[in-house]
């Protein structure tokens, strides 16, 4: 069976990243390759990871926040791919948070699925009680070749893992949520509440050129349940921040949009 290597993303996780690491050797598949990214911990995360064998320890200076929307953090996912450049024995790869247990067969599943589909450039499981209709962060396997045609690196832009998606589909290629695969996270996910996050939210939609409706829909839903959360993704979306993604991933991601609202309405006021 293939080769995958695991980029794990930390910051001050010493309480959960040994349960991380544990999952991930206790694999059906193990990785052939695990690499902790510390991005700038001033706890005991990297002394706990260099504690296992085999696992390799990436340190980077203390940037103070952390934040999972921030652009900037896909320069710390950036330096993980980079160890993985000369690597031609990887043919997939999985980002994982530093709080995530998997279950034994989760890499052995999921490779399973992306071979019988070589179509599939990205997927993921989903955390125990959540859903979700593309593939999330963390849990995320991509294949390599895919990776390697677009540079091997994410752009330092908000929305960075959604414009993964989309530049996959604008490729021909598919992306795929397996809802039988199903992991846990050990701290319950938008715990903490900052406006920032949601503000670049509503960058990263801008940047891969939601419409507004697609994006005022997605705003409104999650108003239920973070009404000041909704109002900064709203003003995010709303800003004048230019830095967009290519032209095409933008237009690609409006005429996606417009064919579901056509699906939707049942009308064909959105024909191109």
């Amino acid at each position: 069976m293939s080769n995958i290597a695991v980029i794990i993303i930390a910051k001050n996780e010493e309480k959960f990243i040994s349960k991380t690491i544990d999952s991930l050797i206790n694999q059906k598949l193990k990785p052939h390759r695990i690499i902790v990214v510390d991005d700038g911990s001033d706890d005991k995360t990297s002394e706990i990871a260099l504690q296992y064998k085999n696992v390799e320890v990436i340190k980077r200076k203390n940037r103070k926040e952390f934040l999972q929307t921030k652009k900037e953090l896909a320069e710390t996912t950036n330096v993980g791919l980079e160890k993985l450049r000369d690597d031609i024995s990887c043919e997939f790869v999985m980002k994982l948070d530093a709080d995530i247990t998997l279950p034994k067969n989760y890499i052995s599943d999921i490779i399973t699925k992306m071979e019988s589909n070589p179509k599939i450039a990205v997927s993921s499981g989903v955390i125990e009680g959540e859903h979700y209709v593309t593939p999330r962060g963390a849990g995320r396997v991509v294949r390599m070749d895919f990776w390697r045609k677009i540079g091997l690196r994410y752009p330092v832009n908000y929305g960075f893992e959604g414009y993964l998606l989309v530049k996959a589909m604008s490729m021909g290629y598919q992306v795929k949520v397996f809802n039988d695969l199903i992991f846990q996270t050990l701290r319950k996910t938008g715990s903490d509440y900052n406006p920032k996050l949601y503000y670049y939210y509503g960058l990263g939609m801008k940047s891969t050129g939601y419409t507004f409706v697609f994006a005022l829909h997605r705003i409104l839903k999650f108003a239920m349940k973070k009404p000041m959360g909704a109002y900064y993704m709203l003003r995010g979306f709303l800003s004048n921040y230019d830095n967009l993604y290519e032209k095409e991933v933008r237009e690609y991601t409006r005429n996606y949009q417009y064919r579901k609202l056509r699906s939707i309405l049942g009308l064909n006021i959105f024909s191109k």
